[in-house]
């Protein structure tokens, strides 16, 4: 999806360049302080940028050289997708089936586990946090088919982690092309960051499924809207759409971060006649079904809590009222410095890329959702962890900084092929005009006339040469 560069993206671009200055200063920091000494590990923090802009001109000058010389083809692109796919999901699941065969003794059951563990005569007390009472019901769900054990509850977060990567995959190859659904993907399945999160019993898995899930269907929204799909099929997208986000943001506050990615309408190119009016009356119907949404989740939960609709809706206030730093500051990077710093380089080439591109982007829509995850990261704010989320939205920033960098610039791989053709290229040659040769007859041709003269062997005198007989009349020649 292609997006129109608008004075906002600027202002964007800016908090988004700022961001990643102190993000990359951060770990170049630790980073240094951790693997060369606490004592000049200011230093790290300066060092990180002329490796950032290293790593940038050495790509993209690397790549421009490659592709003058040799192109690729879409069946070997298709071909590349496919084997990192089927490698991310194949030895994905086999590391974390192997979690679950040595899990750790030191894993801490927590809060979720011994409220979602079946007791005779008991039932769990309900969590006034949407998500996590999801997720308490959920698990309690999985204890009665497969018994309580710490075993379960880890198959348990390795189904969600699955979930999560399939819809990852799937949303950012529909919203931002083949190269950043791979980057993503990879990312979501190797690192230790969200490995981690296997033996953490508690609902940061579920909430980045939904959250996925969410943003699958704005994006199959906006792309439906800007296709020029008929104004109804149109109104019950957004209706639809606005609905599940709304009772995604009562599960979750940070949920309303999807919304902004209802921005895609005014900024992406509308294949309709009247896409204007017909964007500006799909963003206003997906709102107020956001908003019928998020209240009719609030009555499904005063009907099944018997809480009452104002005690559910002020109850959901005050949680979020009373929320503030649930963690030390960057808690969510746990010493993992080596992967953020290189996480947080790639997708730092967008900085220099929205400088370089021209009038048609294809990431400012993910500037917006990327900064939010900065404060997830920072805060913590909220009831589930925040470092899944801040993963994935760097992890597809960081794609779309390598798609960008290696496949940026056509206009100069069009103009570099131009010139080495008109480098290559003979003056014309002036050849002579050939007679027209026509294809030879197989038929027998008639032969030409050749005029001939009566000769015989026997010569007859001229004597003999009579011919005429009289006949008497009345002979009727019977005798």
């Amino acid at each position: 999806m292609t997006y129109r560069k608008t004075w906002f993206d600027y202002v964007l671009w800016a908090v988004y360049a700022g961001l990643c200055v102190t993000l990359l200063a951060f770990t170049g920091y630790h980073l240094y302080a951790y693997y060369v000494g606490l004592p000049l590990a200011k230093l790290g923090a300066f060092l990180v940028f002329p490796v950032l802009v290293c790593a940038y001109l050495a790509l993209r000058l690397s790549c421009q050289a490659i592709r003058k010389k040799y192109d690729f083809s879409v069946h070997g692109a298709v071909m590349l997708e496919t084997l990192v796919v089927s490698t991310a999901f194949v030895f994905g699941l086999l590391m974390r089936i192997g979690r679950v065969l040595h899990t750790p003794k030191e894993l801490v059951a927590g809060d979720f586990y011994e409220r979602a563990l079946i007791r005779a005569g008991q039932s769990a007390a309900p969590f006034a946090h949407g998500v996590s009472d999801l997720y308490v019901r959920c698990l309690s769900g999985v204890f009665a088919f497969l018994g309580n054990s710490l075993a379960a509850a880890v198959l348990f977060q390795i189904f969600l982690q699955i979930i999560a990567m399939v819809l990852g995959y799937c949303v950012v190859k529909k919203a931002a092309g083949r190269l950043p659904a791979c980057v993503s993907l990879l990312c979501l399945t190797f690192s230790g960051a969200f490995l981690k999160k296997i033996t953490v019993i508690d609902p940061e898995c579920l909430f980045l499924a939904l959250y996925l899930a969410g943003l699958f269907l704005t994006v199959s929204f906006l792309k439906a809207v800007l296709r020029g799909q008929s104004a109804t099929v149109s109104v019950l997208l957004a209706v639809f759409t606005g609905g599940a986000l709304g009772a995604l943001i009562y599960l979750e506050l940070w949920s309303a971060t999807l919304l902004f990615f209802l921005a895609g309408l005014f900024t992406g190119k509308c294949q309709a006649p009247d896409g204007r009016k017909r964007c500006i009356t799909a963003f206003f119907a997906a709102i107020v079904s956001c908003v019928a949404g998020f209240f009719s989740a609030v009555a499904v939960d005063a009907a099944i809590s018997g809480a009452g609709f104002t005690g559910c809706l002020s109850g959901w206030g005050l949680l979020y009222a009373k929320r503030g730093l649930q963690g030390r500051l960057f808690g969510v990077i746990d010493g993992q410095y080596v992967f953020w710093t290189a996480l947080f380089v790639m997708a730092a080439f967008l900085a220099f890329e929205f400088v370089r591109g021209e009038k048609e982007q294809d990431y400012t829509l993910w500037f917006f959702p990327c900064i939010l995850s900065a404060i997830l990261m920072l805060t913590d704010f909220g009831g589930t962890g925040s470092g899944s989320v801040a993963l994935f939205l760097f992890s597809v920033t960081a794609g779309l900084g390598i798609r960008n960098c290696v496949g940026g610039g056509q206009a100069e791989k069009v103009r570099a092929k131009i010139e080495k053709i008109n480098e290559t290229a003979e003056e014309p040659e002036v050849l002579e005009k050939e007679k027209t040769r026509f294809i030879e007859n197989p038929l027998p041709l008639p032969k030409k006339h050749v005029k001939r003269e009566m000769d015989y062997d026997f010569e007859i005198s001229e004597s003999d040469m009579h011919y005429q007989i009289d006949i008497p009349e009345g002979d009727d020649f019977d005798f």
